[in-house]
């Protein structure tokens, strides 16, 4: 019968009160069992089958339990377990616990850990609660075969001496051999490891070493420091051969309303040179990279996003992530109101490309814009209201300019009685600007003072018509739009900063002002019309169309040539998109010439097959204009594929190549540009529940003055519980 409850309330207390120190009390001893049997002289308590003992937080289940009151000892033989509060559960044939169980001896003794690994060894020694030291042990952290448990495992850890401290919380090893498949491959003398609690542990990271035309053999071992709970660093020297020695380190913390974290680093005595250097310079080289975002108030959130480096080629050369055109700083404050949103923002820009220097960049400081929405009207009608202001400047080179605009748009949408949808805006705005060293057709600069008001109206009508078929449905729905505005509104005393980024495609085609930013107004006046049409299946599938053109009363001077737009009718643009069902997508987007339905450019992205089988790419081609010399032929492509061989193997293929012609040569002899390959890879993966195998080899065929195209070999072994062994072990590229 259960007698816990029983002798909890017993005259015979089962305390080992006498054990505990002046003015304290020891906790209780609860037994449950089949069987109890007490010996008050010897003070020994004899539980049999099914036992549980529990003091404290601590379960200890066996067949058989002896506990010793006077010297607060418990024996317990045939199946033990103990249940620690951390959720460790410990298994032995036979165990001997002493003061409150935090010290003890067990023998043949096998854990289950929090995290699911597991540890066993011959015999167990536990010490104040804290440490476990396990003789002739061994650690893994992958589960048994579910075939045949006692196959070794894809990879465990044999040691003689295995030290669990969790006051310390790490793992100590010695005299340990790594095993993979049961076959000893690596042993060391000592080394550890963080335990399961722990999610982050101070210590060295897994070495790198490799070759490359551009620095030489290289190698170095990271260290990673725990600064507190909210915050870490890791610093990354490395040594090269060619490539000076290179130190990086990163930091990162979080905050109660924000986080940041900056990643930088510095190499010395590096040789950088660009495609138009004579002689290679030394020196100092360097990079910086800071992201921070704090919410000071529900409305507000403020901001820092920069990012800098010593020269163009110092992020490609050592493999830092980075973009391939400029590096952006960015500064900025943001207030959420229910109708409205303001931003304050300052940038700066560096151009990765040859012979653009930082002096000929624009400097924003500030750009203020101000956003807000009404509440919808009687008919739906809504006001918005836009304003900005804006201080650029150049460092020494360049245009200087200061604008402030403010501008309303109403909107009115309704529709007719037989399915007609219209849209009515009436917009006003107004900008004044004050620039400097603008240029003149003498050569010279001058200042100029320049303002304008542009009020543009336009009304868009579409006229949706569906049909139900045999398990879809079809929309047909042509569509029209007429914008209305003086004609001018960009003179040469306004400097185009901000509106320079205009592509004319399907997504701009029924814009009323189609300039992105401010210095640049859609001016004049024009007919936007096209067809928008699509079927979709009852089952998610969809085949959508979008086609349409543009036609001028006046041409605009503002549209470039080779632009679309720089005749009275503009060119044919539009976009299909193909998707039959979750395993095919295809979308085709071209721009076709006015007159002749030549193609001028066009984007062919597809993704097909099932998770397991995932082919995607993308073919973008830009054709050569006689009327824009500037604007050379281009034809890139980029593909990959993701598959999964098996459970646990995958393979990832991808390239992008490009077909565009044959670079030029530079002043000095030296071929510019890059090759036909950009970048190309292949990657194979072995991921289980306790193990990971990444192997990749990448090519990359850019080539930028110090930095030239080569091939990167890479294997990474990733071990639950131990990290990264083998990130980066090797790398090299040629010449």
């Amino acid at each position: 019968m259960c007698l816990g409850a029983l002798l909890a309330a017993a005259a015979v207390p089962l305390r080992a009160a006498e054990r505990a120190a002046p003015g304290q009390q020891q906790p209780p001893v609860l037994f449950s069992a089949d069987e109890v049997e007490y010996d008050s002289d010897l003070g020994l308590i004899v539980a049999k089958g099914n036992v549980e003992l529990t003091q404290r937080d601590q379960i200890l289940l066996a067949d058989t339990v002896t506990y010793n009151e006077r010297t607060d000892t418990a024996t317990a033989s045939g199946h033990v377990s103990l249940l620690q509060p951390t959720g460790e559960i410990v298994f032995a044939d036979f165990a001997e616990l002493h003061n409150d169980m935090r010290d003890g001896f067990l023998q043949n003794v096998r854990m289950l850990l929090s995290d699911r690994s597991r540890m066993a060894g011959n015999t167990a020694r536990r010490i104040n609660g804290n440490i476990l030291e396990v003789r002739r042990g061994v650690y893994s952290a992958c589960e048994p075969c579910a075939d045949d448990p006692t196959r070794a495992p894809i990879w465990q850890i044999k040691a003689e001496r295995i030290v669990d401290d969790r006051q310390a919380q790490i793992v100590q090893y010695h005299d340990a051999m790594m095993e993979f498949d049961g076959i000893p491959v690596l042993w060391s003398p000592y080394f550890s490891h963080p335990d399961p609690s722990v999610k982050r542990q101070s210590g060295f990271l897994s070495p790198s070493f490799g070759e490359s035309a551009a620095n030489g053999f290289h190698t170095g071992i990271p260290y990673y420091w725990v600064l507190g709970p909210d915050k870490d660093a890791t610093f990354s020297p490395v040594y090269t051969t060619a490539g000076g020695t290179f130190f990086g380190g990163q930091y990162r913390q979080r905050f109660g309303d924000g986080r940041w974290a900056t990643d930088a680093s510095v190499t010395v005595d590096s040789k950088a040179y660009t495609n138009i250097d004579t002689e290679p310079v030394s020196g100092t080289r360097w990079h910086f990279n800071t992201e921070a975002e704090f919410d000071p108030d529900p409305d507000w959130r403020v901001g820092v996003d920069a990012m800098r480096a010593s020269d163009q080629t110092y992020l490609l050369r050592y493999q830092l992530p980075s973009p391939v055109n400029f590096l952006t700083s960015h500064v900025y404050a943001e207030d959420f109101g229910s109708r409205s949103y303001t931003n304050i923002s300052s940038w700066s820009f560096q151009s990765l490309e040859t012979g653009v220097g930082d002096s000929t960049q624009p400097i924003v400081a500030p750009v203020i814009d101000y956003h807000w929405l009404s509440d919808p009207g009687a008919l739906g009608s809504r006001l918005a209201l836009e304003g900005n202001f804006m201080d650029l400047f150049r460092l020494h080179d360049g245009i200087a300019t200061r604008r402030a605009s403010l501008g309303s748009d109403w909107r009115l949408p309704f529709a007719d009685a037989i399915g007609g949808q219209y849209d009515l805006s009436v917009g006003l705005r107004g900008d004044g600007y004050q620039s400097d060293n603008l240029p003149t057709a003498s050569g010279g600069t001058d200042s100029a003072t320049a303002g304008r008001v542009f009020p543009q109206l336009a009304f868009t009508w579409h006229y949706p018509w569906v049909r139900r078929g045999d398990g879809y449905d079809q929309v047909f729905e042509p569509v029209a739009m007429v914008a209305a505005a003086p004609n001018g509104g960009n003179p040469g005393t306004i400097p185009n900063e901000d509106s320079q980024g205009f592509e004319f495609d399907d997504t701009s085609l029924f814009r009323p002002n189609r300039f992105p930013g401010f210095d640049r107004v859609d001016s004049g006046q024009r007919v936007d019309y096209g067809l928008r049409t699509g079927v979709y299946g009852d089952g998610g599938g969809s085949t959508r169309l979008i086609v349409g053109q543009s036609y001028a009363l006046q041409t605009n001077d503002n549209f470039l040539p080779g632009s679309g737009l720089e005749h009275h009718v503009s060119d044919v643009v539009g976009k299909v998109t193909v998707s039959p069902g979750p395993l095919v997508d295809f979308t085709y987007g071209f721009r076709l010439g006015y007159d002749n339905l030549a193609m001028r450019t066009q984007e062919i992205g597809t993704s097909f097959g099932p998770a397991n089988l995932r082919v995607s790419g993308t073919y973008v081609q830009i054709d050569e204009i006689a009327d824009a010399p500037s604007l050379q032929k281009r034809k890139q492509l980029s593909a990959t594929i993701n598959t999964n061989l098996t459970r646990y193997w995958s393979l990832q293929l991808l390239g992008t190549r490009d077909f565009a012609p044959a670079p030029t040569a530079s002043a000095v002899g030296e071929t510019v540009g890059s090759t036909e390959t950009l970048t190309s890879g292949v990657s194979l993966t072995y991921r289980d529940e306790c193990v990971a195998f990444i192997t990749s080899l990448t090519q990359s065929g850019i080539r930028s003055g110090d930095a030239v195209p080569g091939t990167s070999l890479m294997f990474t072994i990733v071990f639950k519980n131990l990290g990264d062994i083998g990130e980066k072990l090797l790398s090299f590229s040629g010449s």
